[in-house]
């Protein structure tokens, strides 16, 4: 008899990924969304698809508590959004989450500023501040002055969150700014808005991103991936990834979440320097991440092995990914990439002709995998391209 577990999010790319997984496995799979137009919900692999109030909604936790009980759902894979619609009941619910017990362990995770204040405040023995972009953590409630500025040479990136209770929901919580002048300026329009701010150098080098299955502060599983693109988008998307190996970045992302007392999946997103053979870490992300579909390819199954673990109490599991594995968004990630690229003043024109061409030959290429064509479920890849030049056009004609 199949073992019933609910995905949400079906919209999401990682939670499409989720659903093959679990449901290729023999898991009885409840895709959910708030989106009835959500992709996940037309997988084949899922059993049974159900459109759910918003999160916000005030009817969301009596649905869920009432979906639950009738389906006899036995786990619910976590992603940020149903773990924050449910933190007013997790007690309730933990028993069907995949992620640590401790109320206040998992949702410090969920905020930006309180993991990187807690990797400042370390002691040094720890070594949380090696290997990570000088930063500094705003409390735009109070006073500040331009100290507050770690020190750069590159620019900064800041992110602001905890919105105020006069602030707008529309205001602007992510910038990169080149000068301190501008950074200061930044936060200080932010903290209309804002609670707390993230300040950090802006770091080079390719993206690398570190997949980490943990329990009780040993890893189960870990892989990495890299961006093949020399020149990353400017919103940071890895459109086009490779299995690869690199063990200090692994080691580090390990003991960051071990740090932390994370159980459970997280992504670790680093830049790596390839001159220096240095490396900085970007942020950790403490759920399922966008290219989860390559680590399936790589032999890697997180789904898999967070439920085998959460309902079987398994441990022991084949962690020795398959390198070299190219995987692909190719709508609209890579054809976002194309077009940020075409309009770089920094870029010169041969370069984006070779670009253009090789969107088309990396098509061609058997050995490239790509998001959504995946085995017994390739009309997802049709259904997202129709609506990738739905959603063009529609913009084309709006302007």
């Amino acid at each position: 008899m199949k073992i019933p577990v609910f995905v949400p999010d079906a919209h999401a790319r990682a939670c499409i990924a989720a659903i093959r997984s679990l449901g290729r496995a023999g898991y009885e799979v409840h895709a959910g969304s708030s989106d009835y137009n959500a992709l996940g919900l037309k997988s084949k692999f899922a059993d049974h698809s159900v459109v759910y109030p918003s999160y916000d909604d005030s009817t969301f936790i009596e649905w869920m508590r009432d979906y639950i009980a009738r389906h006899n759902i036995q786990m619910i894979v976590p992603t940020s959004g149903i773990l924050w619609a449910l933190k007013p009941v997790f007690n309730e619910f933990k028993p069907l989450l995949p992620v640590g017990t401790d109320e206040e362990t998992v949702f410090d995770c969920f905020s930006k500023t309180t993991v990187v204040n807690k990797f400042i405040n370390a002691d040094s023995k720890f070594g949380l501040m090696k290997n990570h972009p000088r930063s500094s953590v705003v409390n735009l409630t109070e006073p500040f002055d331009p100290d507050v500025l770690p020190g750069s040479k590159t620019g900064y990136y800041i992110k602001a969150e905890k919105l105020r209770t006069c602030g707008a929901e529309s205001a602007c919580s992510f910038l990169f700014t080149e000068t301190s002048e501008e950074a200061f300026a930044a936060l200080t329009l932010m903290s209309t808005n804002w609670e707390y701010a993230l300040v950090q150098e802006a770091c080079s080098g390719f993206q690398i991103g570190v997949s980490v299955f943990m329990d009780n502060g040993k890893a189960l599983a870990v892989s990495c991936v890299r961006d093949c693109h020399p020149l990353p988008h400017s919103r940071g998307t890895m459109s086009l990834r490779e299995s690869c190996w690199l063990p200090e970045v692994a080691e580090d992302t390990i003991k960051r979440l071990s740090y932390l007392n994370w159980q459970g999946c997280a992504m670790g997103e680093y830049r790596y320097d390839e001159q220096t053979k240095t490396f900085n870490l970007i942020e950790i992300n403490f759920r399922y991440w966008q290219y989860l579909h390559l680590d399936l390819w790589a032999g890697m199954d997180y789904p898999l092995m967070q439920a085998q673990w959460f309902l079987d109490g398994k441990s022991n599991f084949e962690n020795k990914p398959k390198l070299n594995v190219v995987c692909r968004d190719t709508w609209p990630g890579e054809v976002a990439h194309l077009v940020n690229e075409w309009r770089r003043k920094d870029v010169n024109y041969s370069a984006k002709a070779r670009s253009f061409l090789m969107f088309f030959a990396r098509g061609l290429n058997p050995n490239i995998h790509s998001d959504f064509w995946f085995p017994g479920d390739r009309a997802l890849y049709l259904k997202n391209f129709i609506r990738y030049i739905g959603s063009e056009f529609k913009n084309i004609f709006q302007r």
